[in-house]
């Protein structure tokens, strides 16, 4: 299954001057499998982008996040107790886990041909973790008017990913 969703671009033409045509459709998904490399250092994700009515390089915003939570040791737990003393706060419960967050983040450069073609893109990620866990990844395409260096997004998802 993937995560999809299409920017199209017909009703801002019929506002916005310069706008795209109604013809154009800009489209980014995302797989929901994150693949764990045999070594399991890397999860590779993957999906398709589309650009019908555009022709020229695109870029692909890709980021991974995650979350994983673990059981605090000994160690852990107590070195949080002293500094709750430390602030002046000895009563504080010392938590039973910990929750630890990262955000991973590549650009990739893609092309378009104008045409309704899905095109594939993917990217491994090291240091990730472990099978069954889960994460979210966002993909922004974007493109550049190499004559005004303007860059305009064309199409972004978010889709929910599990490491297998």
């Amino acid at each position: 299954m993937k995560t999809v969703l299409v920017t199209a671009m017909a009703a801002a033409t019929a506002v916005l001057p310069g706008a795209a045509n109604a013809a154009d459709l800009y489209e980014v998904t995302v797989d929901s499998t994150a693949r764990l490399t045999p070594d399991g250092t890397k999860a590779v994700v993957a999906g398709t982008y589309t650009c019908q009515g555009l022709q020229g390089p695109v870029r692909l915003r890709i980021t991974l996040r995650t979350q994983q939570e673990r059981e605090l040791d000994a160690d852990e737990a107590q070195a949080v107790q002293g500094l709750y003393q430390w602030v002046g706060l000895p009563g504080l419960p010392v938590p039973d886990t910990a929750t630890s967050s990262t955000t991973k983040e590549q650009i990739l450069d893609g092309a378009c041909d104008g045409s309704a073609t899905a095109h594939p893109w993917q990217h491994g990620f090291a240091g990730v973790p472990g099978k069954g866990t889960k994460g979210s990844v966002t993909v922004a395409m974007t493109s550049v008017d190499s004559s005004t260096d303007e860059v305009k997004k064309l199409a972004d998802t978010t889709g929910e990913v599990t490491f297998s």
